[in-house]
């Protein structure tokens, strides 16, 4: 009886580049591994920064929460990230463990601790993506042991592991394309974000009356007058109607069905089918409304859930648009009520205050930001097809 052998081949290559990725131990291909010191940290900050277990994601860096060596601290200086390290988490939880990160010089100068682990191979940027990549990724989790909560993958287990690589010059023609395409992802991220914060910037002006339009012949609007919601828009909250998860399953298609911050599913059937905003009752972002929308803007068929309210315009008064952009970052946590669940009650909701210009002003204010959201949408559009094709990549290039 003859052993299957599976042709360790990827199904796309670079040309020039032929035969089998040869299985190789771990131990043999490393050059050089280190665990970093065992330091006294905190949130303070001083001029160390403190790079752990948490901070590492798959294949990048996770700085949105930084802890620091204090200065009382002896620090090794072999402990100090350079451009181009590789470093591997040795214990987390049981999903977590196992996490491949390579530095970017993402902060001028940082250090990591003894959960971590620095690995050196010979092209340290290929290994990044062949430990992400799908068989890395199963390979390493079978090493993991321990419970949910508390794993670890130990140094023994990892050196033996057993994977199929190209050769060197393989591995740099691969590194240096998908460091290529990782470059055009970070560069739409931040113009993304550039045109988010440029957004959040305006917004902020045009509602405190600082940046002002004017007509087509040049001159001021109206001052701006203050109203309740209850005047410049109505309550459609007796027409919504939730659908459990079964009965959902049973009515599938392609009808949005919305709650508080998104849609949750789609549906056969609709109870709108008209320009409204939708102003989260529970579960809402209200203490993150600068930077997470509290309201989402609908427009065609919908059905909703009993955790939006569902306002629709007076467009005598107000206009959807400018409704919509009038709630999307408020604050409205003063009329927020509930202690383990924050709840925007319908009758609080109907007098939290908002600012009305005229009309004509409304709609030139709605259709710049209109437009700002437009160029958002495209390049997260951008973004997403990028990340797409990169993910096809990653399961084409790899065995």
């Amino acid at each position: 009886m003859t052993n299957k052998h599976t042709a360790q081949v990827p199904k796309l290559r670079f040309p020039g580049f032929e035969g089998e990725w040869n299985a190789k131990v771990f131990e043999k291909e490393l050059i050089e591994s280190k665990l970093g010191g065992d330091y006294a940290n905190s949130e303070i900050p001083t001029p160390h920064p403190l790079i752990k277990m948490g901070n590492l994601g798959r294949g990048s860096m996770n700085l949105d929460k930084l802890e620091y060596i204090q200065d009382t601290e002896v620090i090794d200086p072999d402990d100090e990230m350079k451009p181009g390290d590789l470093f591997f988490n040795t214990r987390n939880t049981l999903d977590l463990v196992g996490k491949v990160a390579i530095w970017r010089s993402e902060l001028p100068k940082a250090y990591f601790n003894s959960n971590i682990l620095r690995i050196t191979f010979g092209c340290n940027a290929f290994m990044n993506y062949r430990l992400n990549s799908w068989g890395g990724l199963r390979a390493l989790r079978r090493l993991a042991t321990g419970t949910t909560s508390v794993a670890a993958i130990y140094n023994r287990d990892l050196f033996k592991m057993r994977m199929a690589l190209p050769t060197l010059p393989e591995q740099q023609k691969i590194a240096g394309f998908l460091t290529a395409v990782d470059g055009r992802i970070e560069q739409l991220s931040r113009k993304k974000a550039l045109l988010e914060a440029t957004k959040k910037g305006v917004m902020q002006q045009l509602f405190t009356q600082t940046l002002r339009f004017q007509d087509d012949h040049g001159h001021d609007f109206p001052d701006w007058e203050e109203k309740t919601v209850d005047a410049v828009a109505e309550c459609l909250d007796n027409l919504r109607r939730p659908v459990n998860g079964a009965d959902r399953e049973k009515m599938k298609g392609d009808i949005p069905y919305y709650g508080a911050n998104g849609i949750q599913g789609y549906v056969n059937d609709f109870l709108f089918d008209e320009e409204l905003t939708l102003l989260a009752e529970d579960g809402g972002n209200f203490d993150e409304f600068a930077t997470r929308p509290i309201a989402q803007r609908i427009s065609g068929k919908a059905w909703v859930n009993n955790h939006a309210h569902i306002l629709r315009a007076k467009r005598k008064v107000m206009t959807p648009d400018f409704l919509f952009y009038s709630l999307v970052h408020k604050d409205v946590r003063q009329y927020i009520n509930g202690s383990s669940r924050a709840k925007l009650n319908k009758g609080d909701m109907l007098n939290i205050e908002v600012v009305v210009p005229s009309l004509p002003e409304q709609k030139k204010i709605a259709g710049f930001l209109s437009a700002l959201d437009g160029k958002i949408a495209a390049v997260g559009e951008q973004l997403s097809r990028t990340q797409a094709w990169k993910k096809g990549l990653l399961q084409q290039m790899f065995v």
